[in-house]
């Protein structure tokens, strides 16, 4: 049985932040953020945000759904699932780097880091960059202005 992850401390948010955001903040991973917003970029406009909901936060493809098919004496109700084991672009960036430190999944640290943001101005400063680099506003003096405050 695992144990529990330690309790969530400024100083532990911080560094969660800081691996966080350097995660994101890589070339490859910019590039492949960059390319989820051209694609999202590139479809109508009624569709953009959605879509960006979809590749970025959550899985990709179409959700599961019920379909009914029916014949002249039964009606079948088959789920469909397409795509269910893709993960959303966020979630893959960032998830293993937060399992790192006991989190389970992407909602729960954030949520947790967030608990102890009003706690130390540092760790609000890295809830609102790691938000920004999520959709795609990377900013690399940012970060570096960022990391260095951490030390």
């Amino acid at each position: 049985m695992a144990s529990a992850p330690p309790p969530m401390t400024p100083e532990r948010a911080k560094n969660i932040l800081r691996d966080t955001i350097t995660t994101l903040g890589t070339a490859e991973n910019k590039a492949r953020i960059q390319a989820v917003l051209d694609e999202v970029a590139a479809a109508p406009e009624e569709d953009q945000g959605m879509l960006k909901l979809s590749k970025m936060y959550r899985p990709r493809g179409p959700s599961p759904r019920h379909t009914v098919h029916s014949t002249p004496t039964t009606i079948h109700h088959h789920r469909t699932a397409h795509c269910t084991n893709r993960v959303p672009l966020v979630t893959e960036l960032a998830g293993g780097k937060l399992q790192e430190y006991g989190l389970p999944n992407v909602m729960m640290g954030v949520v947790q880091i967030q608990m102890v943001a009003g706690q130390d101005p540092l760790v609000d400063e890295g809830v609102q960059l790691l938000t920004k680099c999520t959709m795609g506003n990377i900013d690399d003096a940012a970060i570096q202005d960022y990391l260095g405050k951490l030390g």
